[in-house]
């Protein structure tokens, strides 16, 4: 009866995961996979310990479906880790009932449940700071040089603590308290210091410690099918981490280990950039181009400038020139969230391009918008344009607020002479510039026909 659930599961996230590809919502679907892969097993007869089972689902499942139907892809960075955080959430107060019922053994099998609460509960705090931070609501970091060292103690503290509650002494509700709430406790200080860039990075991670509290529920509960989810959430986000930090440059030492200030942030300093462009220069030059190539990025999303990025590429193509939209798959704070967000806009398919080969003729102005580390000369992303290799005479604009991409890196095009910078957050840049674009619209032929009328009339 487990396969059978397992079968189901991966029927149902498989759905999900086409529909997130095409847009849709895709909640719903990998929140019925979870809970086929526990529900189906306990419904035919298939384990013990339906209560809490039934408890895991309650807590964890109800609520992931409730915010699948009410999420939009812009939301969908800050409720993968909310998802995250509710299923750890729920494994480790699974595992906390289990060992104040006194349902397992002394010794491993207990042991197995205590590491399972330290790893839920940590993954669930963690989690939830991550989805503070990408829904705005935390908008400040909060890092101080000693916070990993503090984290680490409170870790001890924690495994200190779950050793003697896995040793087999009498569990008090007071004690199983104290463990979940010092293992939540070391999540929150873990994740403070993280910033908006690195939250998502971060939830990634969480995923894989929440995949292994519920494997190491399974072994202790002797539930297969929870051991068997748990083993597949920790591998699938263990590759999707190791890819992504890889991407962006920011492998889990640097996540853990950081300095007490983010790269590009270390002075504060205000970029100064040797080419420096207006609002009212980028326009004109837009106004004279017939073809242009954007190429928006992680500052575009972070801003929240597609509805404005679309708006120009209307702007531009009711001008008649060629507009290229270059969604890059990696671009947003998600593997191919940009083009979904691009298309929710209203981005039209004839222009949007998800990949630049190298034998494609650059145009002579090509805008970026927020995406400093994709056009990185020294980071060679496949599918990317090279503007470095450009002469004078063509122009490319970087649309940015600081000199330092979001992984810390500095970019060598600041110092190529045909590259410009216009200091502007993509939302207020894009709208400024459109608002300029549209007072100077190009009479149609239908209009200039009406004001002829008009004039003899």
């Amino acid at each position: 009866m487990g396969n059978l659930g397992l079968a189901l599961a991966g029927v149902l996230m498989l759905i999900g995961l086409q529909r997130m590809h095409s847009g849709h919502s895709a909640f719903p679907w990998f929140a019925s996979g979870f809970g086929a892969a526990i529900l189906v097993p306990l419904l035919l007869g298939g384990g013990e310990n339906q209560l809490l089972m039934l408890t895991a689902l309650v807590l964890g499942l109800g609520l992931a479906l409730i915010l699948g139907l009410i999420s939009t892809l812009t939301h969908l960075p800050a409720r993968l880790a909310l998802l995250n955080g509710l299923a750890g959430a729920a494994t480790a107060l699974v595992a906390s009932m289990a060992m104040l019922e006194q349902l397992l053994e002394p010794g491993l099998t207990l042991g197995l449940a205590s590491l399972s609460v330290l790893l839920g509960a940590f993954s669930a705090a963690g989690a939830a700071v991550a989805h503070l931070r990408l829904s705005h609501l935390l908008p400040r970091v909060l890092r101080h040089a000693s916070q990993s060292w503090i984290g680490v103690v409170l870790l001890v503290c924690t495994l200190a603590l779950g050793g003697l509650l896995a040793s087999g002494m009498k569990v008090h509700v007071l004690w199983q308290m104290s463990f979940f709430m010092l293992a939540a406790l070391s999540g929150i200080v873990f994740s403070l210091p993280l910033a908006e860039r690195e939250a998502p990075l971060a939830a990634s991670w969480l995923g894989v410690l929440t995949g292994l509290s519920m494997a190491l529920l399974g072994i202790a509960l002797d539930l297969a099918p929870l051991l068997a989810t748990g083993i597949l959430s920790a591998t699938l986000t263990l590759i999707l981490s190791l890819e992504l930090g890889r991407q962006v440059n920011m492998p889990l030492s640097t996540l853990l280990w950081g300095a007490s200030v983010a790269p590009g942030e270390a002075a504060n300093e205000p970029a100064n950039p040797k080419h420096p462009m207006t609002v009212e220069q980028l326009a004109l030059e837009l106004e004279q181009a017939r073809d242009v190539l954007l190429i928006p990025g992680f500052g575009c999303i972070a801003a929240e400038g597609c509805d404005e990025l679309v708006r120009l590429t209307k702007l531009l193509s009711q001008r008649g020139t060629r507009v290229r939209l270059l969604a890059h798959p990696l671009a947003g704070r998600l593997p191919g969230q940009l083009a979904l967000l691009l298309r929710e806009a209203g981005a039209d398919e004839d222009m949007l391009l998800e990949h630049w080969s190298g034998e494609q003729t650059i145009p002579a102005l090509t805008l970026s918008i927020g995406a400093h580390d994709l056009i990185n000369p020294q980071r060679n992303s496949a599918g990317t344009p090279n503007l470095s290799t450009l002469d004078t005479s063509a122009k490319v604009v970087l649309m940015l607020t600081q000199t330092h991409g979001f992984s810390g890196m500095d970019n060598p095009l600041l110092n190529d002479a045909h590259v410009h910078v216009l200091l502007a957050d993509a939302r207020s840049g894009l709208a400024q510039l459109n608002q300029r674009l549209a007072q100077t619209q190009p009479i149609t032929s239908d209009e200039a026909s009406l004001k002829a009328e008009t004039a003899s009339g």
